[in-house]
């Protein structure tokens, strides 16, 4: 009989902001374990809420055998390693006071907006062993700004939205960053007309069609990509990755089933070629998959698919550099979809211009569609990282772009 066990440590302030001004905090803390064990081809799982007993856990596992469900084992060998990312962003006691000046400096450099949504500070930390002498240990903290903006006396519910995410908080950065799209949002810009570099954060587009890297879609036949493993099938610039790096996702470098991938970045496409799909061990052994090491996991569940965090490899330097000349940048994104030929449109219902990689006004309504193999292949031109607008990456794609 093998066996795994996972810890898992989640805390997070939350705090809510309306009018721009912090009206609730909310604190939270939840550990959860689980224990696994596998013997004659069956899985048997047991979880709980709070501090694990492990043995008593163990125990339920082993009686949850009697439950006859089929998983393969195979545990990963033995490994010590340990990815702590913990170092302090702002402290707790000083979150509220330290928001809440820096709203009243936003509000003060964008008077025409009114702020609400969320702020959060987040610490997850994770443990992993198994009974092959794998034992893993993963710890991150990460901040995260995401306000609703509403422009006064439009009437709408929400006209735009301001956000950052990261490891640590610049508050001088992220004011002038603010103010330059403050000034954009009142500075209207006309819509070039013809086929345009569209820059977006890629998860418009990929979280789309992430459906067609699932390993059972692809087994099926009911995937675009079936077929094409190991084939070069988009650009030779694209490179794309789950990422499981605590210091760009903020998230545990291992997968539910304790795999770790050579730089925490397991492929799903490099260099263009299809290297991987979405798959756990149960799913890669039933189809003769490669295990890609991206499974997730519910605390008191068997592992299943999971994808934890969209990274593209950069090939440019800045925005500048990416996009010279005209550009529109999505903002915000909601709707649109995908048909299963692989044509996607979607409404964009808030887009700047840019020149040369710099805010220039607000473009009206609009919508943006492409083929999925040509918006990734001869229309991708490619991804900036750390890029101030998201505090993640940006793609540009060649897309058609028209007025609504």
């Amino acid at each position: 009989m093998e066996k795994e066990f996972i810890k898992d440590i989640e805390k997070s302030v939350t705090l809510n902001v309306t009018a721009g001004k912090i009206d609730s905090f909310r604190q939270i803390e939840k550990t959860r374990g689980t224990v696994r064990v596998y013997e004659n081809g069956f899985v048997g799982v047991a979880g709980c809420l709070g501090e694990p007993d492990e043995a008593a856990l163990t125990e339920k596992a082993k009686k949850a055998l009697a439950f006859q469900i089929p998983y393969p084992e195979k545990l990963e060998g033995a490994l010590e390693k340990e990815e702590i990312h913990e170092e302090e962003i702002i402290p707790v006691p000083e979150f509220v006071s330290r928001m809440q000046a820096f709203l009243d400096k936003l509000g003060e450099r964008c008077p025409n907006f009114a702020f609400s949504n969320k702020i959060r500070l987040t610490h997850k930390r994770t443990e992993y062993r198994n009974s092959k002498g794998r034992r893993l240990v993963s710890g991150e903290k990460r901040f995260s700004l995401e306000l609703i903006v509403q422009s006064r006396g439009s009437g709408n519910t929400f006209d735009t939205g301001l956000g950052w995410q990261g490891n640590h908080f610049d508050e001088e950065a992220l004011l002038e960053q603010f103010g330059k799209e403050y000034d954009a949002f009142y500075q209207p810009a006309e819509l070039p007309a013809g086929r345009l570099p569209v820059v977006m954060d890629p998860i418009y587009l990929l979280g789309r069609t992430l459906q067609l890297f699932v390993g059972d879609l692809y087994v099926a036949g009911a995937s675009l990509l079936s077929g094409k493993l190991g084939e070069q099938v988009f650009s030779d610039k694209l490179t794309v990755k789950d990422d499981l790096h605590p210091a760009t996702a903020g998230a545990c470098f291992f997968d539910a089933e304790g795999c770790v991938a050579a730089d925490y970045r397991p492929a799903l496409v490099e260099k263009g070629v299809l290297k991987g799909l979405l798959t756990n061990k149960k799913t890669a052994e039933q189809y003769g998959l490669p295990n890609l090491g991206t499974a997730d996991a519910s605390y008191d569940g068997v592992p299943d698919l999971g994808f934890h965090g969209l990274y593209l490899d950069p090939t440019a330097k800045s925005l500048k550099e990416l996009v010279p000349g005209q550009a529109v940048y999505v903002v915000l994104s909601e709707g649109g979809n995908a048909t299963p030929e692989g044509h996607f449109a979607a409404p964009v219902q808030m887009a700047y211009l840019l020149e040369d990689g710099e805010l220039k006004g607000r473009l009206p309504q609009i919508s943006i569609s492409g083929d999925f193999f040509d918006m990734l292949g001869q229309d991708y031109l490619g991804t900036v990282r750390d890029e101030p607008l998201e505090g993640g990456s940006l793609s540009a794609f060649m897309m058609q772009v028209e007025p609504v």
